[in-house]
């Protein structure tokens, strides 16, 4: 019974020690690259030898099976060389390979890491860290290759364009040179027809987040306190979509988040938890006069692409439609969420301006519907 679990506790280990040295560019000791590159190099020149060794063998007559005692000199000769061949050129080609790997990859990339231990972490350099600036939809749980760190570093080195310094989030500079290219690649690498979506496949929403009365916050309480109700919104929307989501202050106490969800999915959920996660954690207190305000906020959205194809409306003119829903919200009583959803499909010449501007043109001509809370 001890002989069987000690064979198979043998079997893991060989297993997850195969597992870990298959995992190409993401190994964390030089010996899983030497053990991957030699099983590789040693398998490519064995197959290329016996290529050359039978080839010889049949140019000149030769039985490439015979024992090494019943062979003449010539081909005990050429196959001594080959098996001396084999074994230079493979352990010469893995050292090479390795330590180029070494100095040109594994010993740059572990200098970074260390640096990068050595500086100050917060919140926003977790998040840019994470990849999320290139990769704004990719899982911070995934693993990551060299290149991915590679890149995790050149976005850290350019985060101060793109990051909002009050509250933390995207600003608008990310998504005309950042989003905007990101969204169009990603469709055209999956451009989406008329057939029906499929299950779990990727759906995304565009969603524009008013503070409501956010001017009598700083009238009655102070633009201190306006700054403090910001940052809290900035936190707030970073942590309730996590990986599913990019935050973006659309400017001044205006929030722009782009939504990925696997279909099916409601968004109109998303809009929910967007309602409640600010009256249940965003409030400004005085210490003047003692009142604790509880802030709200109006939501409008729309989901992208709004038609069959990203072709018929860009990326800004979802912006602008999830706009003029949120103008709905804000007329409706504030302190909920307004969809704008596609009905038909507008033709070739329909007036795309008065389209994004008036929720009631694209209504009155049937191409949209409102949807809002029962």
């Amino acid at each position: 019974m001890g002989s069987k679990n000690s064979k198979e506790g043998i079997f893991t280990r060989f297993n997850e020690y195969i597992k870990r040295v298959s995992r190409v560019g993401r190994w964390d000791n030089i010996k899983d690259c030497a053990v991957y590159v030699a099983v590789t190099v040693y398998f490519a020149t064995f197959a290329a030898d016996l290529i050359c060794y039978l080839f010889f063998c049949i140019l000149s007559g030769f039985d490439p099976l015979l024992y090494v005692g019943d062979m003449n000199r010539i081909q005990a000769a050429f196959l001594f060389a080959i098996i001396v061949h084999f074994i230079i050129t493979s352990t010469v080609i893995t050292v090479v390979l390795v330590k180029l790997y070494d100095y040109i990859i594994m010993q740059p990339v572990k200098s970074l890491l260390m640096q990068m231990k050595n500086v100050n972490r917060g919140d926003m350099t977790d998040y840019i860290l994470s990849g999320r600036l290139s990769k704004p939809f990719v899982s911070v749980g995934r693993e990551e290759t060299w290149v991915d760190m590679v890149q995790s570093y050149v976005d850290t080195a350019s985060a101060d364009k793109y990051i909002d310094e009050l509250t933390g989030c995207f600003n608008r500079k990310y998504f005309t040179q950042v989003l905007v290219n990101y969204m169009r690649t990603q469709f055209l690498a999956n451009p989406i027809t008329g057939a029906p979506k499929t299950y779990n496949t990727d759906v995304f929403a565009v969603f524009l987040i008013d503070i409501d009365h956010f001017k009598q916050v700083n009238d009655d309480f102070g633009h201190a306190a306006g700054d403090e109700v910001l940052r809290q919104v900035g936190r707030v929307l970073r942590s309730l979509l996590a990986e599913d989501g990019v935050v973006i202050r659309n400017g001044g106490e205006e929030f722009l988040i782009i939504v990925s969800a696997k279909f099916p999915y409601d968004f109109s959920r998303t809009a929910k938890m967007i309602n409640n996660a600010f009256r249940n954690n965003i409030s400004i207190h005085s210490d003047v006069t003692g009142e604790t305000r509880v802030i709200t906020c109006s939501v409008g959205f729309v989901s992208y692409p709004l038609y069959d194809s990203a072709e018929v409306l860009s990326l800004q003119n979802h912006v602008d439609l999830a706009d003029q829903a949120m103008y709905l919200s804000k007329i409706g009583g504030r302190n909920t969420w307004h969809e704008l959803v596609a009905n038909k499909r507008p033709p070739k010449n329909f007036d795309l301006t008065k389209f994004c501007s008036d929720p009631d043109y694209g209504v009155i001509k049937g191409y949209l519907t409102v949807r809002k809370p029962n």
